[in-house]
């Protein structure tokens, strides 16, 4: 699938392109020959439209590489908009919409930039500098089941432009697949990964150039190899199979006998052939003791229907090889979590020789899974019984957590909060009646800098109107250091007036 982009409020698109641009006052760069030598902030090396689009664009104007200025990278779009209005850099890169997404977030005014190289294309109403390429791609990947990925697609392809995920991640949703041949070229051009590989002769290339030479030595090669076959192949082909095959049964008997999670074979029906000693241990039986039972007299009576419901897959081959979770009987009639592998060996005609069933103790995960639950559920528990109004922002500053004694303070329901911008919500109006420009606020200003703020008398709206003083600390949410979002804890000092 490509992903559809929301370009505007009347548009979307599913391609998109690369914007070089330049500070209005730089009157030294008017197209892309005059990029030589010159400061570039970029996002990144490996960003498609923060840079490879338009590094193609730039080469193609007949500049190299090296007659460029030093290349910094920013790692954010915004961040590179910001270098070059600052001053930090003559020219930058971005994707198509960054300029036009930023001035309408009130981050800048396109009027302080000028675009080199402007390009024009039929229904694609944003400043461009380079062609158009489609949008990034959703793919199944190997591993992933047929039945999932065609789950996936059809989900994605009925998301509609109004759902939350796609208004959050402006974007109107999926369509079907672009061609990317234009991509490839693109990469292949600047011999980047997976065409960073230098060209090396092909084996056609060498059979054109010196096919009769080859044949000939071929011929002479082949003569030799079929004399010494006919005189030594046998013998040294039965000596080398048999050592082989020693080995690998050796190799097989170690691996089995010293493999770190219990491995059995058994028939058809669950009965036990053979085991290893960690198989033993684990389940506290002998070896003998296990050759007179099934391997369903080892399942806990909650988990036999789904021990053999899988025991049944397999015989049936809905499934080659797969696992699950269950619980097992030692001899001492304690129980342990499993993680249950079986699969199956065959002959050559495909007939089903045993089955071979590894398990592996995963009583520690189990434990720890249940600790992290419970220590979740008490978290949980706290923010909801918090007598503090708690929320957490995102970096547009929108609600993405609101517990229910800030939604109680602010007069809405918890639904009612999330997704939507809590400057535009409670922190609007002065406490004069003008307008709170949302650029001026300082727990916006927290998203931006990342520095913790605290207040004790600002002044909160509720849903009716009304509003009251507050006291509040706002803190960054750093992870990997990045900011990521913030959080407010607040709570009422002072109730000012209700209008009706």
């Amino acid at each position: 699938l490509t992903l559809t982009n929301r370009l505007t409020t009347e548009a979307d698109n599913s391609q998109f392109g690369s914007v070089i641009f330049t500070h209005r006052e730089n009157h030294s760069i008017r197209g892309l020959s005059d990029l030589k030598k010159k400061r570039i902030a970029a996002v990144h090396a490996t960003s498609l439209g923060g840079w490879i689009m338009a590094l193609d664009t730039i080469l193609n104007t007949g500049l190299k590489r090296g007659e460029l200025g030093p290349v910094a990278f920013y790692n954010t779009h915004d961040a590179v908009a910001q270098a070059v209005l600052e001053g930090n850099a003559e020219v930058g890169v971005v994707r198509s919409d960054t300029l036009e997404r930023m001035a309408k977030e009130g981050k800048l005014k396109i009027s302080m930039l000028r675009v080199i190289n402007p390009q024009r294309h039929p229904n694609f109403p944003l400043l461009i500098s380079t062609q158009l390429y489609p949008e990034w791609p959703f793919a199944k990947l190997p591993q992933t089941s047929d039945d999932l990925a065609r789950q996936i697609a059809i989900a994605l392809l009925e998301l509609p432009p109004e759902h939350l995920a796609a208004r959050n991640a402006h974007i109107t949703g999926w369509t079907i697949p672009e061609n990317y041949q234009s991509v490839h070229d693109l990469l292949k051009r600047l011999s980047i990964a997976p065409y960073d590989q230098a060209d090396q002769i092909g084996l056609r290339a060498i059979i054109q150039a010196y096919g009769g030479w080859l044949l000939g030595l071929f011929g002479i090669i082949t003569f030799l190899l079929l004399l010494i076959w006919r005189i030594a192949r046998l013998n040294r082909t039965l000596k080398a199979n048999q050592r082989n095959l020693m080995q690998s049964e050796e190799q097989l008997r170690v691996t089995f006998e010293q493999a770190a999670v219990g491995i059995a074979h058994l028939t058809l029906n669950g009965a036990f052939l053979k085991q290893n000693q960690k198989f033993c241990e684990m389940t506290g039986y002998s070896a003998r003791e296990l050759h007179s039972l099934n391997l369903k007299e080892l399942l806990l009576a909650d988990d036999l229907s789904t021990g053999l419901r899988y025991l049944n897959e397999i015989r049936r081959g809905d499934t080659r090889q797969g696992a699950v979770e269950l619980r097992l009987k030692r001899a001492d009639q304690t129980a342990f979590w499993a993680r249950l592998n079986i699969s199956c060996v065959r002959d050559i005609s495909g007939q089903i020789k045993y089955l071979v069933v590894a398990i592996d103790n995963i009583d520690p995960i189990k434990q720890l899974q249940e600790e992290n639950r419970l220590s979740q559920k008490q978290q949980e528990l706290i923010l909801e019984l918090a007598g503090d109004g708690i929320l957490g922002l995102d970096l547009q500053a929108n609600h993405s957590f609101v517990n229910p004694m800030a939604a109680r303070l602010l007069g809405y329901e918890v639904d009612e909060m999330l997704g939507r911008n809590s400057h535009a919500m409670w922190h609007h109006t002065r406490a004069n009646g003008e307008p709170f420009p949302e650029g001026e606020c300082p727990i916006t200003r927290v998203l931006h800098n990342g520095v913790t703020h605290r207040s004790s008398d600002a002044l909160f709206w509720r849903k009716d109107g009304g509003n009251f003083h507050a006291e509040y600390t706002c803190t960054p949410i750093i992870e990997e250091k990045k900011i990521t979002g913030a959080v407010v804890v607040f709570r009422e000092v002072s109730s000012l007036s209700h209008n009706s």
